[in-house]
């Protein structure tokens, strides 16, 4: 974005991110006044790569709810790690946590546990293995097994379901992101007949039958790599609506429309510019983001395994010509 664009509270927190030597992370669905300062914005699973890539800068702030801050105080060795809110915090992350799943593995010996990545530290370093809406099915497929415990988000496992084959059985039933749980067959029925030449793009937290009413189902990272491939001019984008103002700005030529206007995840824009800036300013203890040694080293080791697995898949797909 242009210099002169900024906002004279932007210039400040880049100033004093320049004398900070801090990094700024920021997630897809943040403000887009936040997306705009950020050094790298982007889903989970780019998130978590960029975090085990990072090195010469002296502190990280990440814009994002809290099991986002925590992957990146794991892998983002010797940097320490500030959330500008501490309060931001990821319902669906709240459906399970350790003790649950360690029920769950008593219920069914034997079977591999892969979590989604929207859940906190404690409840990972339980796990198999972690997968993102972007890599689920690889990572499933991935262990080989009949059978696969997984949680939290009982949409995304119908999804690994469909597309595996693999028994996939619910750590968590219940378990749902509210953002996505709000799109409705009838929100893509009526886009659709209003704008019957635009492509439907859904997230695959949203409802099974608002990913079968779509004409392709994708994280919000392979949403904006879509977005940018010609000659599509229209789209329809079920997910957040921080994700629609970001493709919106980035492709003025197109047409990017919200499937439903009020999918707005209040505990992302809890992160603003001013908790950006007082983070920089005042370095407060209380939000720098902890893991403990013994719950870091297992998740470090299972983030780092989902990691090399969706390298190796982009290797493969380039060696094939794809």
């Amino acid at each position: 974005m242009p210099q002169e664009e900024l906002s004279d509270l932007q210039r400040q927190v880049l100033e004093l991110k320049r004398q900070r030597n801090a990094l700024i992370l920021a997630h897809n669905y943040q403000r887009y006044e936040v997306q705009q300062i950020a050094d790298f914005v982007g889903d989970s699973l780019q998130l978590a790569r960029k975090s085990a890539e990072v090195s010469g800068f002296d502190m990280i702030v990440f814009a994002g709810v809290k099991f986002m801050a925590e992957m990146t105080a794991i892998l983002a060795e010797g940097t320490p790690v500030y959330i500008p809110s501490r309060e931001a915090l990821c319902p669906l992350a709240g459906w399970i946590g350790p003790a649950k799943v360690r029920a769950a593995k008593e219920r069914h010996p034997g079977a591999p546990v892969v979590v989604y990545v929207n859940t906190t530290a404690a409840t990972k370093a339980e796990c198999d293995a972690i997968c993102t809406s972007s890599n689920a099915v690889e990572v499933v497929e991935s262990l080989g097994a009949e059978t696969v415990l997984f949680g939290p988000d009982k949409n995304l496992a119908e999804y690994v379901r469909r597309q595996t084959g693999v028994k996939v059985i619910d750590i968590e039933p219940l378990g749902h992101c509210y953002v996505h749980q709000q799109f409705k067959l009838e929100h893509i029925e009526r886009m659709r007949a209003l704008h019957p030449d635009a492509i439907v793009i859904a997230h695959p937290e949203c409802p099974p039958e608002v990913q079968g009413a779509a004409d392709i189902i994708g994280s919000t990272g392979k949403m904006v790599k879509i977005v940018a491939e010609p000659p599509e001019k229209k789209f329809i984008i079920a997910t957040e609506v921080g994700l629609v103002e970001q493709l919106q700005h980035a492709h003025p030529d197109k047409v990017i429309l919200p499937a439903y206007e009020g999918a707005v995840c209040r505990q992302m824009k809890k992160t603003t510019l001013e908790g950006i800036l007082r983070v920089l300013r005042d370095l407060p203890p209380e939000n720098l983001v902890t893991v403990p040694d013994e719950v870091k080293d297992r998740v470090r080791e299972v983030i780092n395994a989902m990691n090399a697995l969706h390298s190796a898949a982009e290797s493969a797909v380039v060696a094939a010509g794809k």
